[in-house]
């Protein structure tokens, strides 16, 4: 299996973790928010964004999770659509 195949995974497997998380469970939340970030080391950008709306950001905690999982379901529509030579529109996750 290939690392950007693993990482495919990877990130789906923390979507759907992320969907099912509890707000409140902080020490839960900080884990995936960090596995979520080292999940997007394979495209700088998406890191540096995921860091600056959910690992730093003060919004809710549930906030930070929504945008979390909408920006980690963006990575994978992204690395389609790079597979596939297309550029993914995207939606702000403020207007979802």
């Amino acid at each position: 299996m290939s690392i950007f195949k693993q990482a495919k995974m990877d990130i789906a497997r923390l979507i759907h973790e992320g969907e099912n998380l509890d707000p409140l469970d902080s020490e839960d939340v900080d884990r995936w928010m960090q596995a979520s970030y080292e999940s997007l080391g394979f495209h700088r950008v998406q890191q540096e964004r995921f860091e600056q709306y959910c690992r730093l950001s003060y919004d809710s905690t549930s906030m930070r999770l929504y945008v979390g999982v909408w920006m980690l379901k963006q990575s994978l529509i992204g690395a389609d659509g790079a597979l596939n030579g297309d550029i993914p529109a995207t939606i702000s996750p403020y207007h979802a």
